[in-house]
């Protein structure tokens, strides 16, 4: 280690420029810590580009990067042509390496990373092959198995440039550095330095989440209800993940994160993927695996400025609806299986017949694309021609891939319920630009965030679930599953007190006595049935906890903002992150 005892830490990761979803944000809110930055001397992240396609080089590390060196483009601002270039030659890549700033908007917070980006279109097939027997003869991993899966072959390509070229970059008293194997996507990086860099490497496997688990849950029509029944009874028993559902090496993220133990360390996000990656196989029973929840953003809000945005989101759905509803609701997600936007619908239902009693209104925005950002004449185009985002049509620009079956049950549910109605708005964003002309003017996200007095987030796989906490802080009723791994932290920071700003609705629990064979069977309908009784359970925590006046929204700006200030990215890395990597780093480095 270094002298001022200050780490090097390498991020593999596949959001390395772009912040595609949970890991981008996780590294952001990291990065940006500065109890981090008063442990972290440098941040290094990792990860695939596609050098070979003709773009501005400058622009190949983000909007706020800065390239370094790039054999591409030849540029070579930092002298390092003589350490990286004989790395390109070995191995056919072309490496691109520079820095990226992070500046998150509203938090006073900046941090800055390194970047090295490896273009792995092009290698050399000898040494790839040689480390894919390597591989298979140390850790039984056949990667003839998964030569038509990409996900697994670019990263397996990665490693060793990643490798050597990390090596390349760091002194003597960098060492050692701790490699972060984000998700399955590190995990041939971490592999290859167990194999050949134990003097200069630590490894960590990040599980933002365990791949085996969430392939499982997503594909049983008992999705949540059935898994974790099992897995609970399955430990009870001694038996592990293959016991139960069968051989699963046919499937790549598998093999590779059931080998994840083999790193001196490993990171779960949530409890519940603690317990999932403890499931794998025997091999994990000996293995500690540390709980370090994701931090959330801090956002700061008043009731001036929860009113102001309130105001802004009603105006829009006045004229979306025809009228001014009195509860407004979010949900920002991603249009997958796991995140159960079906049981919104649900609690909607049992909502409408209790506003009914209450003569009270609702309008749900679910805000989820599976069509990428649509461009600004399209939007435009769709809102004059057919009332977007209030009425939808098949085909792209709008209805694409799994938001049609999603409209869907959206339409049936509008046309069945007068209290609440549900708008799909499939766009990433939310300004004028990407929303249409309806939308006031001067209105963004961060007023859709403030806006919201209830959030939904009932997943059936979460393993922490940062965006359905995210208004937390702006006073907004928070509803998530007991499986989402940020139920633990808000648990923790509650002392397990009930609280007025969230609901964790618990759809593992049975209705009735199931044997393991009727869980490993269980159909759609009777996660049905069980979701049905905690949908109605979950409107009725919502009635209790809505506020109908200006000194209740304040009330629960105080109360969240008390939650948010201890469930902070500064916690986490004080109180988590770093004592298990002061753990890691402290065994001795081989002579």
């Amino acid at each position: 280690m270094s002298e001022n005892n200050k780490l090097t830490l390498a991020h593999v990761t596949h959001e390395a420029v772009e912040q595609i979803g949970g890991i981008g944000t996780v590294l952001e809110g990291l990065i940006t810590s500065p109890v981090y930055q008063q442990h972290v001397q440098r941040s290094i992240l990792v990860g695939p580009t596609a050098t070979h396609m003709s773009v501005d080089p400058e622009t190949r590390l983000g909007d706020h990067g800065k390239v370094l060196y790039s054999s591409i483009d030849n540029i070579d601002r930092a002298g390092l042509g003589s350490r990286l270039r004989p790395i390109e030659y070995a191995f056919d890549v072309k490496l691109v390496y520079g820095t990226r700033e992070y500046d998150p908007p509203g938090q006073d917070r900046h941090g800055e990373a390194e970047v090295l980006l490896i273009d792995v279109f092009h290698v050399n097939d000898d040494r790839l092959n040689v480390l894919k027997y390597r591989l298979h003869e140390h850790f039984g991993i056949d990667s003839s198995k998964y030569e038509g899966d990409w996900g697994y072959e670019e990263y397996l390509r990665l490693a060793e440039p990643a490798f050597y070229a990390l090596s390349a970059l760091m002194k003597e008293e960098d060492l050692p550095c701790v490699l972060f194997a984000h998700e399955f996507m590190g995990l041939p990086a971490a592999l290859k330095a167990i194999l050949d860099g134990q003097r200069e490497f630590r490894t960590v496997f990040h599980a933002h989440e365990c791949s085996t688990a969430r392939g499982v849950v997503e594909n049983h029509a008992g999705h949540d209800t059935m898994f974790y029944n099992v897995l609970a009874r399955a430990r009870d028993n001694g038996q592990y993940v293959e016991d139960i559902f069968g051989s699963l090496e046919h499937a790549p993220r598998h093999a590779l994160v059931s080998r994840s133990h083999l790193c001196d360390g490993i990171i779960a996000v949530g409890d519940y993927t603690a317990a999932e990656m403890k499931f794998l196989n025997e091999h994990f029973d000996d293995e500690p695996v540390d709980v370090v929840y994701n931090g959330l953003p801090a956002i700061n809000v008043d009731l001036d400025s929860k009113t102001q945005s309130r105001n802004l989101l009603a105006e829009y759905s006045k004229a979306l609806l025809g009228h001014t509803p009195d509860v407004l609701m979010t949900h920002v997600t991603r249009p997958v299986v796991s995140k159960g936007m079906w049981r919104d619908l649900k609690v909607c239902h049992e909502l409408d017949q209790l506003f009914a009693l209450k003569n009270k209104t609702g309008v749900l925005y679910i805000l989820t694309s599976a069509g990428g950002v649509r461009r600004p004449q399209d939007i435009v185009s769709m809102e004059k021609h057919y009332g977007w985002p209030r009425h939808h049509r098949e085909g792209y620009p709008d209805l694409v891939g799994p938001e049609s079956a999603l409209n869907t049950d959206i339409e049936n549910f509008n046309q069945s319920h007068s209290q609440i109605q549900v708008v799909l708005v499939n766009q990433f964003g939310w300004s004028r630009q990407r929303i249409g002309q309806r939308i006031p003017d001067d209105m963004n996200m961060a007023d859709l965030r403030r806006a919201a007095d209830v959030e939904f987030g009932m997943a059936t796989y979460e393993p922490f679930g940062i965006s359905p906490l995210e208004p937390l802080g702006c006073g907004a009723i928070c509803l998530i599953s007991n499986i989402c791994g940020c139920a633990g932290f808000l648990q923790q920071a509650t002392g397990s007190v009930e609280c007025p700003n969230a609901i964790i609705a618990d759809f593992t629990q049975l209705d009735r006595e199931y044997s393991m064979e009727e869980l490993t069977n269980m159909s759609s309908q009777d996660r049905d049935r069980i979701e049905e009784g905690v949908s109605k359970s979950v409107a009725e925590g919502i009635m209790k906890r809505l506020p109908w006046t200006d000194a209740d929204r304040s009330a629960l700006i105080e109360s969240g903002q008390s939650l948010v200030d201890k469930m902070g990215w500064d916690q986490v890395v004080g109180n988590a992150l770093m004592p298990m990597l002061e753990r890691i780093v402290a065994e001795p480095v081989p002579a």
